[in-house]
C-alpha cells in the first residue's frame, strides 16, 4: 500500500508513526500562520490532511484515507462513520 498525506495522519493520530512523520505532525500541529503555509509547500498533502481533520471533518478525512488501510475500521466504528 502506497501511503497518502491522509493515511500517514491517520497512523499519527493512533499512535503508529515515529521518526520523521511524528515530528513533521508534531510541527505542523504547533505551527503558527506564518510558518503552516511554508511546511504546506514541502508536505502538501500532509498539511491538508491536519486541515481536513482539524477544520474540516473526519467524515471528509475518511473519504481521503485509502481504503485499505488497517487503521479505517477501527477508525469508523470510533468516530460512527458509517458505509456509504
Amino acid at each position: 500500500m502506497s501511503k497518502n498525506g491522509y493515511d500517514r495522519y491517520l497512523d499519527y493520530q493512533y499512535r503508529r508513526s515515529g521518526g520523521f512523520f511524528k515530528a513533521l505532525f508534531d510541527a505542523i500541529k504547533v505551527a503558527d500562520s506564518d510558518n503552516l503555509p511554508k511546511l504546506a509547500k514541502g508536505f502538501p498533502e500532509e498539511v491538508e490532511a491536519y486541515k481536513t481533520w482539524t477544520r474540516v471533518g473526519v467524515t471528509e478525512f475518511a473519504e481521503k484515507v485509502s481504503p485499505d488501510n488497517s487503521f479505517m475500521d477501527e477508525f469508523k466504528k470510533e468516530y460512527g462513520i458509517d458505509e456509504a
